[in-house]
């Protein structure tokens, strides 16, 4: 049997896989990390990166955690999806306290660079091609 905190974010998983177009999963890691998984293949537009915004704020109760963000095989973003991102980022800068990336392309690597760029006096943020790797830089950062 479920306590009542497990069933909301039992709900809150089928809910997201339901309504999103652009996320795959969000879950409690250990090390009070929340990771994010965008699906594969992928075009990310402005409103699709609103709603992931709005899932994972949901999902955290807006409370401050490590963010593991796996990013699609093959996934872009629009210009607009972007600067809606670096806004974002820094709205919910009190409820980050670190960011990890996982990245799978040249492309990747260049679009997260610059918002690493742009977000790092807010918060630690790295992007990695090894999600062990990434869990472990983010387990080193106090909570």
């Amino acid at each position: 049997m479920l306590n009542f905190n497990e069933l909301i974010v039992f709900l809150n998983k089928i809910m997201m896989k339901m309504q999103s177009k652009v996320l795959s999963s969000i879950q409690m890691l250990d090390g009070n990390i929340c990771e994010i998984v965008f699906k594969d293949k992928v075009r990310i537009e402005l409103n699709d990166m609103a709603e992931a915004f709005e899932l994972v704020n949901s999902f955290t109760n807006h409370l401050p955690v490590k963010k593991l963000v796996i990013t699609g095989a093959n996934t872009e973003i629009t210009k607009e999806a972007r600067l809606f991102g670096h806004e974002e980022s820094l709205k919910v800068k009190d409820n980050v306290i670190a960011e990890a990336i996982i990245v799978h392309s040249l492309y990747q690597k260049m679009v997260i660079n610059f918002y690493s760029k742009f977000i790092k006096d807010n918060y630690p943020t790295s992007y990695f091609v090894d999600v062990e790797k990434a869990k472990e830089w983010l387990k080193s950062i106090p909570n």
